[in-house]
């Protein structure tokens, strides 16, 4: 059986460099886990938006992400886990602050649509607790005061706000009135008085010289509008003070009476998001932007891209000022011992990706993410996914999101992949990818015949004859397979329809519905028996011939409301539709449904699945928790975890051999665990 999923990792040190690169990863290890626990499975890395490294003790690093995910390294970044903190709706970890007093007590910024706010761990973040002075209020910024170390400020989309005790307490600086300071999105503080402070902002920076009494426009020279996204100052010369916009980089040498901007940087890539001064050479500039890390050792008269990709966030090794970290946009966490000459991805640990499909083909797993950067990003896996390598920049994919794929049983090379409008092939295991029009085929009975002789009068019998049009597309959901003997059998669900090939996707024809058009999902048996399920805007549908004949399911609910059906391969056991009002069971081919309880909460079930192993073994996810039955859904247990949240919303099992469970997300890629399935 092969899965596509709509909705959501690579961590071996691999080198970057301005070209295509391979990612390796390997699982972390989790001692304290439970035996059958969850593993985070990868492709690791994905979208890091912050970092910050220990002063005190600089092995110790955190690290940020969306989906309010931020994870920890004790080793200088060779391992990471992750941190209990507190989920937010679209969370994002915006900005973290290490104590510079106390390495145990952090401090993390976030913008989310529920609470945001600064959160506080006092105990390495084992713990967290929400800050009730900036509660549900965006947090872009924080900054401490290097000359007194209790002192420190937060840019949030409210203003500036100020703490004199370490983080305990905070109050606004700015002028509430001020609508130019309402959304804050940097804050420095000047190292040798703390009176001295900046705040950049959607419109331009501004400072105040008395602690927040009063403060200053101070745009003179830059680009009407500027977004400024960060400011740094030189810690030796004060005075000196370099913005990253929107527009560029901007650099003062007198606070910001005046600024200059600082050119060579393609206007491509100007939009600028972390500008820093090496530690030791100040004629030495590290620039994030947009499209690329760029660096300059002749105070910006020139530049150097030393690798493509968004970097959000730059931090210095204390005690080697040549090793840095970089959080980037799409490749996780990137490692560097020579000022950035070579950078190291090291993620092992480190994920938040969302995996929009996976699949098995041959005897690898393919993954897809449909927002890796400029094109979908590509990994396979060769031991059942404990590793994955991401697959080089694909050829016939540049610019191309593909959001599900799919591998053909038995065939190792061949996969489909597809847009919402467009298919596309590969033969060469992912390497290249052909677009493939969608050659629809209908047969077709002449009504026209010829006399088979003059005198009899009688008609020769004509065969069908076969029409192949080109249709178009609008809304491809995703794409299925399984095998029907020794045939190979491809299935689209589709605004037009369910489409099938049995021909590897040369050509299609069309399920014949009641009324039906568009379809949504269907789903499969994990051993091939001939029977599948449809869900149409209107109806359920079942098929027992491999889509030949379908006929309506009498399903209670909308299928708005499904979110997924579990199709028995042993024909004494109940037909599952997990919903979001429950769990339904069908022991009649769906002409009756019960609503299943015996422990599953009757809530929302997001997927449920039986094992390939045993006929009267199902699992099941309710709002991310994973319940599991033995006795064919009459009684449910649910299986213990040591991850205090995971959103797990669809099970995986990849054909009738596995004896692993899969669970995808939408923000920790891929997870399995070994269950054995219950044989």
């Amino acid at each position: 059986m092969i899965f596509s999923f709509v909705r959501s990792l690579s961590g071996a040190t691999a080198v970057l460099s301005v070209a295509a690169f391979a990612i390796a990863a390997t699982t972390p290890t989790r001692p304290e886990m439970p035996k059958a626990d969850w593993h985070i499975s990868g492709p690791f890395g994905g979208s890091a938006t912050a970092i910050a490294i220990d002063p005190a003790h600089p092995n110790i690093i955190l690290a940020g992400a969306r989906n309010s995910l931020l994870y920890k390294s004790d080793d200088a970044g060779a391992t990471w886990r992750m941190l209990p903190l507190p989920p937010r709706t679209f969370g994002e970890i915006t900005s973290i602050l290490i104590d510079a007093a106390d390495s145990r007590h952090y401090l993390v910024g976030m913008i989310s649509t529920f609470r945001p706010g600064v959160f506080e761990s006092p105990d390495g973040g084992n713990t967290w607790v929400e800050n009730k002075d900036v509660y549900d209020i965006g947090v872009r910024a924080l900054a401490a005061s290097a000359s007194d170390p209790e002192i420190f400020a937060a840019g949030t989309l409210k203003g500036v706000m100020l703490s004199k005790d370490s983080g305990k307490t905070w109050s606004r600086i700015s002028d509430p009135a001020n609508l130019e300071m309402q959304g804050v999105t940097a804050v420095a503080i000047d190292p040798k008085d703390p009176n001295i402070i900046y705040a950049g902002t959607t419109h331009l920076p501004w400072r105040t010289s008395d602690g927040g009494k009063t403060w200053s426009s101070i745009h003179s020279g830059m680009i009407d509008d500027s977004d400024v996204f960060s400011i740094y100052i030189d810690p030796n010369t004060p005075k000196d003070v370099f913005a990253s916009a929107c527009s560029g980089i901007y650099c003062t040498f007198n606070r910001g009476e005046k600024w200059w901007k600082l050119m060579g940087i393609p206007n491509t890539s100007r939009r600028t998001h972390v500008v820093r001064e090496d530690p030791i050479d100040r004629n030495i500039l590290y620039a994030g932007t947009t499209l690329g890390l760029f660096k300059t050792i002749n105070h910006g008269a020139s530049w150097k891209t030393l690798l493509s990709g968004q970097v959000n966030s730059i931090a210095f090794d204390p005690t080697q000022s040549k090793t840095m970290y970089f959080a980037i946009e799409d490749d996780g966490i990137g490692k560097s011992f020579d000022s950035g000459q070579t950078i190291q991805l090291i993620n092992h640990g480190f994920v938040s990706r969302t995996i929009n499909s996976v699949t098995l083909a041959g005897s690898m797993l393919y993954a897809a993410d449909a927002l890796d950067g400029e094109t979908t990003g590509l990994f396979s896996s060769a031991d059942r996914g404990e590793t994955w390598q991401k697959l080089p920049a694909s050829r016939g994919l540049e610019g191309v999101h593909m959001h599900t794929i799919v591998g053909v049983p038995g065939e190792g090379r061949i996969l489909l992949g597809a847009t919402s409008r467009q298919l596309y092939k590969s033969i060469d295991a992912g390497a290249s990818w052909q677009p493939e029009p969608i050659r629809l085929e209908s047969a077709v009975h002449s009504r026209s015949a010829y006399p088979k002789g003059r005198s009899s009068g009688k008609f020769r019998s004509i065969k069908p004859v076969a029409s192949t049009r080109e249709v178009l597309a609008s809304d491809i959901t995703a794409l299925y397979a399984t095998k029907s003997g020794t045939k190979n059998l491809l299935f689209a669900t589709t605004d037009l329809g369910l489409l099938r090939s049995g021909d590897l996707g040369e050509h299609w024809t069309l399920a014949n519905l009641s009324g039906d058009t568009a379809v949504n999902a269907l789903y499969l048996s994990a051993i091939p028996d001939g029977r599948l399920v449809l869900r149409a805007n209107g109806s359920l549908y079942l098929s027992k011939d491999f889509g030949d004949h379908w006929t309506s399911l009498f399903f209670p609910q909308s299928t708005s409301h499904v979110r997924d059906v579990a199709v028995p391969w042993d024909h004494s056991q109940p037909l599952l539709v997990a919903t979001d009002s429950g769990l339904f069971s069908s022991v009649d081919n769906g002409h009756s449904w019960l609503p299943v309880s015996g422990g599953l909460p009757p809530s929302t079930v997001n997927s449920v699945i039986y094992s390939p192993a045993n006929g009267s073994c199902i699992y099941a996810i309710e709002f991310g928790q994973l319940y599991r039955s033995t006795d064919s859904g009459s009684s449910w247990a649910r299986l213990p975890t040591a991850f205090p949240s995971l959103h797990v919303r669809q099970l995986w099992i990849p054909d009738k051999t596995a004896d692993r469970l899969y669970g995808m997300t939408n923000d920790l890629g891929i997870l399995f665990r070994n269950e054995a399935l219950i044989r």
